[in-house]
């Protein structure tokens, strides 16, 4: 299992530095939005610290924005229903905006909203997919 979730994020770390798009980051929160694990923080920072090699940039500056979105959509699950797709729309639209806004890229506007519809649909994948006795 962590075998396989280890090459997930780096064939997508791979094709983020490819495409542009933030499929680590929009992974990442949709992970944590269904599982509502702890486990997805280190899975973060450790993903991020592996991008920031990738992609040439200041150590951490990925993991630290990682790190510090799911803590707000930690704050934020005991506010309101997360588990709903205009919720995943609506966060991770603005988390892959503000992503794309810090590390610079162009076309934000359309990224942020293809990054959007791929979140909904991994969400709903996920919560398909997940064992019977989670809730």
């Amino acid at each position: 299992m962590w075998f396989i979730l280890v090459l997930i994020f780096f064939f997508l770390s791979v094709l983020e530095a490819i495409t542009t798009l933030p499929l680590v980051f929009i992974l990442l929160l949709c992970l944590y939005i269904v599982f509502e694990r702890t486990w997805i923080f280190t899975i973060a920072f450790f993903t991020g610290l592996f991008l920031d090699l990738y992609l040439v940039r200041t150590l951490g500056q990925t993991s630290l924005y990682f790190l510090v979105f799911l803590i707000v959509i930690l704050l934020y699950e005991r506010k309101f229903e997360i588990k709903t797709k205009p919720f995943v729309f609506f966060v991770s639209f603005l988390g892959s905006l503000g992503y794309l806004l810090i590390f610079r890229y162009d076309y934000i506007f359309w990224q942020a909203v293809a990054s959007a519809i791929i979140a909904v649909l991994i969400f709903q994948f996920l919560i398909r997919s997940r064992p019977v006795g989670m809730k």
